[in-house]
């Protein structure tokens, strides 16, 4: 339904911002309404679960559906509006034509000792997670999980965000 949405609601909202980034009073206002400049990176599909190291089989299916929903329907009114970075900069990064800059699993537990702790997950202690034996060990490679995939991603973010900048 966002998708849906956003792809309604999206030509309207950019010629709006690209008209108040333009108007005298709102650029000389005490908080001017900032140049237009927006790009889409992608998107992040989280909060899924994971069975023998694959989506199960219902999660798949929504993920499938939401990513073929975006390249359908909110693609062509991004690239429309001018919303796009080249596709040589996500094929280099090997997005390969897909709009998923990641996808993050659901990290159970973790998420809840996390906040429990004012700890970021991978930095949780053994007696903070104050688990033994195969669940630890699991959760402990959940916590590597979790940090390769947010490091991961924030790598690609700032790769999309620094050659847009510099070919803007």
């Amino acid at each position: 339904m966002a998708i849906d949405s956003l792809s309604r609601i999206l030509s309207k909202w950019c010629s709006w911002a690209r008209m108040a980034s333009v108007n005298p009073i709102l650029k000389e206002a005490t908080y001017p309404f900032p140049e237009f400049n927006l790009k889409f990176l992608g998107i992040i599909v989280q909060n899924y679960r994971i069975i023998r190291g694959k989506e199960t089989a219902a999660f798949q299916t929504w993920i499938e559906k939401i990513e073929d929903a975006v390249f359908d329907k909110l693609v062509p009114i991004l690239d429309k509006n001018n919303l796009l970075l080249p596709k040589a900069v996500s094929t280099e990064l090997g997005m390969n034509g897909s709009c998923t800059l990641t996808k993050i699993s659901n990290f159970n537990s973790l998420i809840a000792l996390s906040q429990k702790h004012s700890t970021p997950v991978y930095a949780l202690t053994t007696e903070q997670l104050g688990q033994t034996g195969i669940v630890r060990e699991n959760n402990q490679k959940k916590q590597e999980e979790f940090k390769t995939t947010f490091s991961d991603l924030a790598d690609k973010i700032i790769a999309l965000s620094s050659s847009y900048a510099i070919s803007a």
